[in-house]
């Protein structure tokens, strides 16, 4: 049944002009970053390993924004639709509807990932990074955006409200992204170092610091980075799990 849910989604989101909107503005964004980074005479003066690291950084960064936008109506549009209830008298088990939607999640972030894939192969001719470049950029926003996709999935079963579900989202978002951006010039702050540490956004642009901008490519030279991110994904799935078993407590389906 999760399939069904899968490819009902990726159908929905195919046929609708929203759907393609959020790929045709990833490609505006990618295209209008590309541009500034190849061209602007102040970012030219940068290695050209700080501007795929910059670029990776927007892709990543648009992707889990354009992907917690959409999941945060995935699963809350069937109880506003009231469509959830018809859903659950069916052999459809909450299991499959998470996996289902959550496959779907994912892959809108695989569109918007191929999307990217011409800027970031234009962009790094002649540095050799390629493969590091997009391998890293797939591994580490496929483990970001999933665990944030679970962590939203279980703000929508706790809510069940587009509306309350999307701020929450985006507050959470906010509070993990915008440190992020300021941890390499807060080195010296113990709260800011011991954050830098469990945050997967910081961890993430850590990474891919690492990878891009240091050439430490070996998936164990990035180990410190891609552990606390297995571990906020275990803890996103656990949160998920705990939400939906207080869904169903709560006598909204009847089936486990």
């Amino acid at each position: 049944m999760f399939k069904y849910i899968w490819f009902k989604e990726v159908k929905e989101s195919l046929s609708t002009w929203k759907g393609m909107l959020w790929l045709f503005v990833s490609s505006l964004i990618f295209s209008f970053t590309s541009y500034l980074l190849l061209t602007d005479k102040e970012l030219s003066l940068l290695d050209q390993t700080e501007l795929l690291w910059l670029l990776s950084k927007v892709i990543i960064g648009v992707a889990i924004l354009i992907v917690a936008i959409d999941a945060s109506s995935i699963i809350t549009s069937e109880f506003e639709k009231e469509t959830a209830e018809s859903l659950f008298i069916t052999p459809l088990k909450l299991k499959d509807l998470l996996l289902g939607k959550l496959l779907a999640s994912l892959t809108l972030w695989g569109q918007i990932y191929i999307v990217a894939v011409p800027y970031m192969v234009v962009t790094s001719m002649g540095s050799g990074l390629l493969w590091g470049f997009a391998g890293y950029v797939a591994l580490l926003g496929s483990l970001g955006i999933t665990a944030m996709v679970m962590v939203i999935f279980a703000i929508s079963l706790l809510y069940r409200s587009s509306k309350n579900t999307l701020t929450t989202s985006l507050i959470i978002l906010l509070a993990l992204s915008i440190p992020a951006f300021f941890s390499s010039t807060l080195t010296n702050n113990p709260m800011a170092q011991f954050f830098g540490v469990v945050n997967p956004v910081d961890n993430i642009f850590s990474s891919l610091d690492n990878v891009l901008v240091d050439y430490h490519q070996s998936l164990l030279q990035n180990w410190n980075y891609l552990l606390p991110l297995l571990l906020f994904l275990i803890a996103s799935a656990v949160f998920m799990f705990f939400a939906a078993k207080r869904f169903q407590k709560e006598g909204v389906i009847k089936n486990d």
